[in-house]
């Protein structure tokens, strides 16, 4: 249950905090604004500071966030204000990046829900490292309490964040997913061709219905790909539970736990 007079907040990392905007029956909502790069604030078209902002006296209803850098990046949306809640945004808007979330709250009456949209669309969706279902998605009776959410898409960096589920309520995540940086791949003018062991790797069938393709032989490696189950790729080398192949005319790496080696 929510206590009245209570403001439940969405800050994302591994602190939660709740802070107490008045007493019973006080209609205020709260924002917490952090951008990249450091840019104004306007609420409503008025000019209210400067980020990091936080301002827990607002009154619930629509408002209008704009971020000014100064220099001719801005960002601007508008978003729903729930009383007794603090929304968060966290954004990077300037010229090299244009990617960051929107938290916000709604009252539903049921048990607690997210509701998740990304872009791309199609992102997968984890709570607590669990795969749910791809975006845009309503997740519906998520346990109350601290959860881990995590949205995965093939080029794209993770965004993970750690968000309150309330009972009564529903958790709307809105993101921009931000690209991975690639370097360049420069080949020589006669390419030499990638040496393999003879040997053949199948794709087995996975819970998710593809296959992570990493840069290195461990979780950590950055995905460069997704394979299908069925798909055989030549083996050029394999570590402890990894198969290296030739993935898309690149060194890659699987995990052995999902694929097999097949005779020629």
């Amino acid at each position: 249950m929510i206590r009245r007079g209570k403001n439940i907040s969405l800050i994302v990392g591994v602190i939660f905090c709740s802070v107490f905007l008045g007493g019973c029956g006080v209609d205020r909502s709260g924002v917490e604004i952090v951008s990249e790069p450091i840019a104004k604030v306007y609420l409503n078209g008025k000019e209210v500071g400067m980020t990091p902002y936080k301002n827990n006296t607002l009154k619930s209803g629509e408002i209008e966030i704009k971020l000014d850098d100064r220099n001719g990046n801005f960002w601007e949306k508008r978003i729903k204000l729930e009383s007794n809640v603090t929304s968060v945004v966290n954004y990077s808007f300037d010229a090299n990046k244009d990617s960051g979330y929107v938290l916000s709250m709604e009252k539903t009456g049921n048990n607690g829900s997210v509701l998740i949209n990304s872009n791309p669309g199609g992102a997968m969706i984890y709570i607590d490292g669990e795969l749910k279902t791809s975006t845009p998605a309503k997740i519906e009776n998520v346990p109350e309490g601290d959860r881990k959410l995590s949205i995965s898409y093939p080029g794209y960096k993770n965004i993970n964040l750690i968000v309150k589920v309330v009972r009564g309520y529903q958790l709307i995540v809105d993101s921009k997913m931000e690209k991975e940086e690639r370097a360049e791949t420069v080949y020589p003018s006669n390419p030499i061709p990638t040496r393999t062991t003879g040997q053949k790797i199948k794709i087995k069938e996975t819970e998710t219905g593809w296959l992570r393709v990493r840069s290195l032989a461990n979780n950590a490696g950055a995905e460069v790909g997704r394979a299908k189950p069925g798909e055989v790729y030549e083996m050029v080398s394999e570590s402890a539970n990894w198969y290296q192949i030739n993935f898309q005319n690149e060194k890659a790496w699987i995990s052995a736990k999902y694929a097999e080696k097949i005779s020629e």
